[in-house]
């Protein structure tokens, strides 16, 4: 194989080759980190959308129970005036 491709040779004396294969090596451990890190951080990042949908269900419910009781005070708060104007007369 190495007749089949012309080396040339560098300034101190090594081979292109060589130099890519040094480099490859390298390249392949910093790729293999790379995809190891983004597993890690893909394992780590959970999925929360069971819990938000939760809460917002749970803030719903909350609103419209304070709305409910709102309108129910007022409904209150009105007919008491009713009644005390109506026996006033």
């Amino acid at each position: 194989m190495s007749q089949l491709i012309e080396m040339e040779k560098q300034a101190n004396g090594k081979t292109w080759a060589m130099a890519r294969a040094r480099w490859g090596r390298r390249s392949a451990k910093i790729g293999t980190a790379i995809v190891a890190g983004m597993a890690a951080g893909t394992a780590a990042a959970v999925d929360h959308t069971q819990a938000i949908n939760d809460a917002f269900a749970d803030g719903t419910g909350n609103v419209t129970a304070a709305v409910l009781g709102v309108i129910a005070l007022v409904a209150i708060v009105t007919g008491l005036g009713m009644i005390v104007s109506i026996l006033r007369r």
